[in-house]
């Protein structure tokens, strides 16, 4: 497997990225998984599971059984959604906002580590690119 490849190197910097997050939030006893839920909630607050599952690429199974654990802590609510009782929206609790904001500290911690040695410009330049390759392969989803 060559070092050059994009597929290689884009699953070595999540694996780096995500084991540096959860060796810190591990500490807080939160699952995989539940420090970007969390993150996604401060931004997102009241969304449905759905929601959550898109935002967060996990699969609704996942996103079902971290949401009960998490809600087992007291890091979040769910209530059934006004207007439309089939859907749930669910809510950081005080706790949860707290944790949430925390894992924000870590994640920021971990990117400027990252983009150490990145000027302004380069660092840009790479996030502009990067979201074109993003854009790129979210196109692949229509084929499979």
């Amino acid at each position: 497997m060559s070092q050059n490849n994009l597929h290689y190197l884009l699953m070595l910097g999540f694996n780096r990225s995500n084991h540096a997050i959860t060796s810190q939030t591990g500490k807080w006893e939160l699952l995989p998984g539940q420090p970007k839920i969390l993150e996604f909630l401060l931004e997102h607050n009241g969304c449905t599971q759905k929601e959550i599952s898109r935002g967060c690429a996990l699969d609704k199974s996942t996103v079902t059984s971290l949401l009960s654990r998490m809600e087992a802590k007291g890091l979040l609510t769910r209530c059934p959604a006004e207007g439309d009782r089939r859907h749930v929206q669910v809510f950081l609790t005080e706790s949860g906002a707290h944790w949430a904001t925390r894992t924000i500290e870590i994640c920021a911690q971990v990117d400027r580590k990252a983009t150490e040695g990145l000027s302004p410009e380069e660092l840009q330049n790479f996030l502009t690119t990067f979201q074109k390759i993003l854009n790129n392969l979210e196109t692949l989803e229509e084929f499979l």
